[in-house]
């Protein structure tokens, strides 16, 4: 499993799961894919999400439910969030290690439970690749979210 850089702070760096490379040998991620997508359709909220991501990386998330929330009865996974529906499923890793699983748009008052199963699936596999020295958090290259 692969990590790839979506922000470095003074406080934290925010990473995004790669599942794999395309048949151009680019690697796969569900994060960055659905931000792309997103980028065309909701610039105003893209450019919220990536102030909030830089944000967090330098100071910290904020302690602001509307912002930065965890998800009640996960295996502590937490949610960035816009106020026009852009969410990214995170959890954490080694107390300055933010790791996002992938992104949705809000439909309903609750995240979905397939969308947290999924963010879960994802930290499993993350933390096992980890145990069995099988996870590489790839630099240098910075992915961009616009």
């Amino acid at each position: 499993m692969k990590t790839l850089i979506i922000r470095t702070g003074a406080r934290l760096t925010i990473r995004a799961i790669a599942t794999g490379t395309d048949e151009n040998g680019r690697d796969k991620c569900p994060t960055l894919g659905f931000l792309q997508e997103q980028a065309a359709l909701r610039e105003g909220e893209m450019d919220k999400l990536a102030a909030l991501l830089t944000e967090t990386a330098n100071n910290g998330p904020p302690h602001d439910d509307k912002k930065f929330k965890d998800l009640p009865g996960t295996d502590k996974i937490y949610e960035f969030k816009t106020s026009g529906g852009i969410r990214l499923f995170c959890f954490w890793d080694e107390g300055s290690l933010i790791v996002c699983t992938h992104g949705y748009l809000k439909g309903a008052q609750k995240a979905p439970k397939n969308e947290i199963q999924r963010a879960e699936r994802f930290k499993r596999d993350y933390f096992q690749a980890k145990k069995d020295g099988g996870l590489i958090h790839a630099e240098p290259k910075r992915p961009s979210l616009r």
